[in-house]
């Protein structure tokens, strides 16, 4: 008797010490990361206004970011640019679409590409000299497309305007391709082994239950006389 009992706690045991770390790994799921920026997957995410695209200034520059200030079905609250140099930030919304949500923004965030602006005058009929052209440095923040013709929307002494003529040409952000996640060899195959084991154990100790009873039992023989 004493023999079973001690098999039966056996069993008890392997079965408990085998099934503890599965329910230990479902209850510990990992952390979601924190995203604060999005890329320009195409040419024709628009900075805007207000949440219409009616309201668009121009298109954020393909490759490049805005920051996520807060999200409103299918818009974005964002800030484009930074108060930097030339350069000022402006705050706005752009459409979830084609937008990528990223947790670390690439190191150039916004695009910093200054242009030149020149200002003509109109014919000089007086007798005085003056200046035909006057070229100007402009904080470049993207291109308006319009039908067929193309804008620079600019920011020259705090303010802003259209020029006329696209600037598309700027290096671009490398996009790194997303391989497919890799399932470890060992993920499903390590559970699989220890129920194995587990089942198994269980068998052997059934069995040596088995083997104590039967042994143990005393039979009685009756002689049989022909």
């Amino acid at each position: 008797m004493k023999a079973k009992i001690f098999l039966c706690c056996i069993l008890t045991a392997i079965i408990s010490s085998i099934s503890v770390p599965f329910t230990a790994r479902a209850e510990s799921p990992s952390a979601p990361a924190t995203v604060t920026y999005a890329r320009a997957d195409v040419r024709d995410v628009y900075f805007c206004t207000k949440k219409d695209l009616n309201s668009a200034l121009f298109a954020i520059p393909y490759t490049y970011c805005v920051q996520i200030l807060s999200s409103d079905g299918e818009w974005y609250a964002v800030r484009y640019a930074e108060d930097a140099g030339i350069y000022r930030a402006l705050v706005g919304y752009c459409l979830k679409s084609n937008l990528t949500p990223l947790e670390t923004p690439p190191v150039n965030t916004y695009l910093n590409m200054p242009v030149t602006v020149t200002y003509k005058t109109e014919e000089n009929t007086g007798s005085l000299p003056v200046l035909n052209e006057l070229n100007v440095t402009a904080a470049f923040y993207g291109t308006y497309y319009s039908g067929a013709s193309a804008y620079s929307y600019v920011m020259y002494d705090n303010s802003f305007g259209y020029v006329l003529g696209a600037n598309d040409d700027y290096p671009l952000n490398e996009i790194p391709t997303t391989p497919e996640p890799e399932t470890p060899a060992n993920a499903s195959g390590g559970g699989n082994t220890k129920l194995i084991i587990a089942l198994v154990l269980s068998a052997l100790a059934v069995a040596a239950l088995a083997i104590l009873y039967f042994t143990g039992k005393k039979y009685k023989y009756v002689k049989l006389e022909k």
